[in-house]
């Protein structure tokens, strides 16, 4: 399960950041999770929720912020979502899409006091 140490990693971020800035209670951290990360945000919650125990951060609500496939295919330009990794072009009907966001894996931004 590499959601836990992905979780790790978000938390120890926030708490560099909390750090820095001085602040004593995290209330909120906003993760965006792209729909091709490869991430199960369920499990990326429930990991969130162990790994901020005895930390500024317990207690904090996970969001977890979807980012959909956005794609442009090299022979025509055209872009849309795609339902899929695989999917043909809308209006050129081939293969051959350039991924122009769905693996974002990142944290947005998180409140605290």
């Amino acid at each position: 399960m590499h959601e836990l140490a992905l979780s790790q990693s978000i938390v120890d971020l926030v708490l560099g950041c909390t750090r820095t800035e001085g602040i004593r209670t995290v209330t909120r951290v906003v993760v965006e999770i792209g729909a091709a990360a490869g991430v199960d945000p369920t499990a990326l919650q429930f990991c969130f929720d162990v790994v901020v125990e005895e930390t500024v951060a317990h207690g904090a609500e996970p969001v977890i912020a979807a980012v959909l496939l956005r794609a442009r295919f090299r022979n025509c330009l055209h872009e849309f979502e795609p339902i899929g990794m695989l999917a043909p072009c809308p209006a050129c009907g081939r293969l051959g899409a350039h991924l122009l966001q769905g693996r974002e894996l990142r944290v947005k931004s998180f409140d605290g006091e």
